[in-house]
């Protein structure tokens, strides 16, 4: 049985139908209006004024609504692998370089499924370490993560090998672990990558797509820089502080952990980054395919006078959500 390759921008069969997620054009400022201005000239009786006035009301409850329609469509551009799906890489890779010439022998399929098992299922610090590696986590925090994960999404139901991806010159095996869930099964992507010994180990940035400072301590403003892992597709929202489409690139950005901590209709962020910029080069790199939508880890700063969902692309670390030694965007310094 052929394995299936690591896809980036695709769609979860578990994902309600939301339909496309449009290109957002060029949104101006709003100028100040009076509201009620020619109403009294226009000779309109009360009854037509109320009449209009909730047809307003029904149109922006539409509007509302259809905004609510869009962020999840964005949002349901997910992990999963379908049968004959074609691997693309967002790098731009040819299938020769899928699965790399790596110094350690990479493992099967049985020996990476178990690994990702035993690994989501350890409670002991020492087997934490043997299995995962930390990142910025200890292993008590790794250990608390698995734990609060099967509390609110229910135990893993399954687990599916991807094979291999190139990420920058890294190997990556990677397993889709699929969770009961409450309504329907939550996914998440579990990264294998040896340590220095060539031992394979379960990423746990990656698995549980860190951001550090926190997503609650960027959002509420007690700090304006962090590192965050998000899915990320083209946009063309240009407004406030970053109003000129001739000095930026625009993104919209999403990440599920960020979604929980803001209000229906605001989930969808905005990253910006200079134009020429190295990290708008390395963007373009990553989208130099057909794959509309990528899973990266970037450094975001919120610049004065931006508004709350708007952040600036200071670094573009990786074009997955492993790290490799060296930032993404070194490259096109």
């Amino acid at each position: 049985m052929k394995p299936k390759a690591i896809q980036r921008g695709i769609e979860s069969p578990h994902a309600r139908e939301m339909g496309s997620v449009p290109l957002l054009r060029k949104v101006s400022k709003l100028r100040d209006a009076d509201p009620g201005a020619g109403s009294q000239s226009s000779g309109e009786s009360p009854v037509m004024i109320a009449r209009r006035r909730r047809m307003i009301l029904v149109w922006s409850l539409v509007l509302c609504l259809t905004t609510v329609a869009v962020v999840g469509g964005f949002m349901m551009f997910w992990l999963r692998t379908h049968g004959n799906a074609k691997y693309v890489a967002s790098g731009g890779y040819t299938d020769a370089e899928v699965r790399i010439v790596s110094k350690f022998v990479a493992p099967g399929q049985d020996e990476a499924l178990a690994t990702v098992q035993q690994a989501l299922a350890s409670r002991d610090s020492a087997q934490v370490e043997s299995l995962i590696h930390l990142g910025g986590a200890t292993p008590a925090e790794v250990i608390d993560f698995m734990a609060q994960t099967e509390t609110r999404d229910g135990k893993p139901i399954s687990y599916v090998w991807l094979s291999s991806m190139n990420v920058d010159g890294l190997q990556i095996e990677g397993v889709l672990v699929s969770y009961a869930g409450k309504e329907s099964p939550v996914e998440r992507l579990a990264f294998l990558t040896p340590d220095d010994m060539g031992i394979w180990k379960v990423d746990f940035d990656g698995l549980a797509r860190s951001s550090r400072p926190s997503w609650k301590d960027l959002l509420d403003g007690r700090v304006d820089r962090a590192q965050v892992r998000v899915f990320i597709a083209k946009d063309e929202y240009f407004n406030g502080i970053y109003d000129r489409d001739t000095q930026w690139d625009c993104f919209g950005m999403v990440s599920l952990e960020s979604n929980a901590l803001l209000p229906e209709g605001q989930q969808l962020l905005h990253g910006y980054c200079k134009m020429d910029s190295a990290q708008a080069k390395a963007l373009a790199k990553i989208f130099a395919n057909d794959v509309r939508v990528h899973r990266v880890t970037l450094e975001l700063f919120r610049a004065p006078g931006s508004d709350p969902r708007q952040f600036e692309i200071a670094r573009v670390l990786g074009e997955e959500w492993v790290l490799t030694p060296k930032p993404f965007d070194e490259r096109f310094n």
